[in-house]
């Protein structure tokens, strides 16, 4: 089975409670939507746990704005990224590492954050901008209205950004995909559209963390409840 994964900023506990509603095989293929951390306090966990997925499955690693601005702030050391990242959960994400780690998102220390977040930086290096699976293409955020025609889109800032009323969401990419996208909390079931589904349920806010079965056309949430994707003729927020 194929499982594209909402958003997940570091709730490790609806991550563990969504794997275990998996009951994932071996041969089971992981593809989450990015946000990885942020917001929740967890990140070494989640981190860890992330990458003991990566061993012993087919992961996928989408990109999200909160990855798109960690690596801007600490690789490539522009400072004004770290507002985004104090203000939105950056802080959060760093109360496990010490008091010094914690000052350094403060005091633009770009060496004390790389070697503390180091895994993260390890993860980056496998993630991909978006990811075609079946009729669905799976990204963080959003296609802009041009890139509908394009067979292999190149991401601009705005792409990890882009919010559901920006997206033409009753048109499919390429006239045959159905975006997967995280990056807005719409609520806790997943909301589908003809050409765009939403599967952030809220793990980022304490709520739920959500997976979409490729193959069954599915949406499991971390407690156990089961969404059906309809039919496209009456795709509609789910009830």
């Amino acid at each position: 089975m194929q499982y594209i994964l909402g958003d997940l900023h570091a709730n490790i506990r609806e991550l563990e409670r969504l794997l275990r509603q998996l009951s994932p095989a071996s041969d089971d293929t992981f593809i989450f939507l990015g946000d990885y951390i942020d917001k929740l306090p967890h990140t070494a966990e989640t981190l860890a746990l992330l990458h003991a997925l990566r061993r012993e499955h087919t992961c996928v690693f989408v990109k999200g704005n909160h990855e798109f601005v960690w690596e801007r702030y600490v690789l490539s050391q522009e400072k004004e990224r770290g507002d985004f990242l104090r203000e939105f959960g950056g802080r959060e994400a760093l109360q496990g590492f010490g008091r010094d780690v914690q000052n350094a998102l403060l005091q633009n220390d770009f060496s004390v954050l790389q070697h503390a977040l180091v895994s993260y930086f390890d993860l980056m290096t496998m993630m991909v901008d978006w990811h075609r699976t079946g009729e669905y293409l799976a990204l963080h955020a959003g296609l802009l209205p041009e890139q509908y025609d394009q067979p292999s889109p190149r991401f601009l800032e705005k792409n990890f950004f882009v919010r559901p009323q920006d997206i033409p969401r009753e048109r499919k990419y390429l006239n045959r995909y159905t975006l997967v996208a995280g990056h807005t909390h719409l609520g806790t079931e997943p909301t589908v559209e003809e050409g765009y589904i939403n599967i952030d349920l809220g793990a980022g806010y304490g709520k739920f963390l959500g997976a979409l079965c490729v193959e069954e056309q599915i949406v499991v949430r971390s407690d156990g409840e089961k969404f059906p994707i309809p039919k496209p003729e009456k795709a509609q927020k789910v009830l």
